[in-house]
């Protein structure tokens, strides 16, 4: 479970550093005036999924912790 866990921790890390590197290219984009390639790579909508996603990992994060401490506890009764 811990394992489990790491995976997950390390997937949140990975999430948030590519949806730096996806709003950097956006901003990036935008100074140039590339709007049309904002579009057509469609930035804004991965990095809105990548929110979501980063979201959803946090909320399975919480869970596991959460279960695994009721097992700890079940264990010490």
């Amino acid at each position: 479970m811990k394992n489990m866990i790491n995976g997950y921790i390390t997937s949140c890390t990975q999430v948030k550093e590519r949806f730096a590197q996806l709003t950097e290219q956006k901003t990036k984009l935008k100074k140039q005036g590339r709007t049309d390639l904002i579009d057509q790579l469609m930035l804004e909508r991965r990095i809105q999924l990548l929110y979501t996603e980063h979201r959803e990992m946090k909320e399975v994060i919480e869970y596991l912790s959460g279960y695994m401490r009721r097992i700890e506890q079940r264990a010490k009764t």
